[in-house]
Parts: structure tokens; C-alpha cells; sequence
């Protein structure tokens, strides 16, 4: 677990900031061509669209672990603390389990996409198995955020029953 937090952490968001940067960088020069050239690149909106998707893709993990994920808690904050809890526990297995299920399907579909030889509309012409081979590679750093969000949550909830034992015997002295 550590090994990929540091990748996440050190290496991944150093890349998907660099690609951000990257696609802003090329928003900025197409739009000064356009004004000023009236030349506009075939590849411009791919290269953004690519490089956007890609910084997305390789910081949900990340995000997760920086609590900026949205959050629907209507009922939840309406539950009992060791509900809550448990519903925490319950959120990370299923968001675990979808996110291996994403790395599964993701790499199938880009052996499909390499296999077949798809690539990209512009003049670029990109492989889009490398396009999409961002799928599978942030849904490892999603499923090792759900992961590390179940190990944290399980001892909560062991000393929330811990706590209510002390408190039974507690009342019965």
C-alpha cells in the first residue's frame, strides 16, 4: 500500500498536473492562432479533450483520499454512529469491487482496441488503446483508495462495539 501511495502521490500527480498544464498550454496556442494566425491545428481538440481525460482519470484515487469526491449524505447523517459506520464499510467494499471490475473490463477493452487496430480521428491518428488505457490504470489507484478507506473503517466500528460492551457493563455495576 505504501509503494502506491508513493507512486500516487510523487509520480502519478506530478504527471497529471504536467498533462493539465500541457492541455491549458495548448488551449492558450490555439486560441493566440486562431486570433492572430487564422490557423487553427486539426489535432487541438484531441490533444486537450486526451490530456484532460488523462489528469482526470489518474487523480480519483487522490481526490478520494483528499475527501474530494461528492458526498451524498442525506440519510447517512441521519444514522446511529455504528451505522454509520458500517455503511462506511459497506461504501468501500462495493466501491472496491466496482473498481476492480472497471480494471478488469478497462484492460479487456484496450487488448479489444489494440487488436483491432482503432485509432484516432485527427491527423494524429493515436492508437486509442493507449487513449484508454487510462481507464484501468486510475481504477487501480480508485480501487487502492477504497481499500485503504475499508482498512481505516474497521476498527472504527470494532471499537464503536467495544465501547457500547464497556458501557453494558458499566450500567450493570
Amino acid at each position: 500500500m505504501k509503494l502506491i501511495n508513493f507512486i500516487e502521490d510523487k509520480i502519478v500527480t506530478t504527471i497529471a498536473v504536467c498533462l493539465f498544464i500541457f492541455s491549458c498550454g495548448w488551449m492558450l496556442i490555439e486560441a493566440i492562432s486562431r486570433q492572430v494566425f487564422s490557423k487553427s491545428f486539426s489535432m487541438s481538440e484531441e490533444v486537450v479533450l486526451f490530456s484532460l481525460i488523462w489528469a482526470i482519470f489518474l487523480t480519483l484515487g487522490k481526490s478520494g483520499k483528499e475527501g474530494n469526491h461528492i458526498y451524498v449524505d442525506l440519510i447517512v447523517m441521519r444514522l446511529g454512529k455504528r451505522l454509520k459506520k458500517t455503511t462506511s464499510i459497506l461504501n468501500a467494499i462495493i466501491g472496491f469491487l466496482y473498481a476492480c471490475f472497471l480494471v478488469y473490463v478497462g484492460f479487456n477493452y484496450v487488448q479489444h482496441l489494440f487488436d483491432t487496430g482503432i485509432t484516432s480521428n485527427s491527423s494524429l491518428r493515436l492508437p486509442m488503446g493507449y487513449v484508454f488505457l487510462v481507464v484501468p490504470i486510475g481504477m487501480i489507484f480508485f480501487a487502492a483508495y477504497y481499500l485503504e478507506s475499508f482498512i481505516k473503517e474497521v476498527p472504527k466500528v470494532q471499537q464503536i462495539e467495544a465501547d457500547k460492551v464497556q458501557e453494558t457493563v458499566n450500567s450493570l455495576m
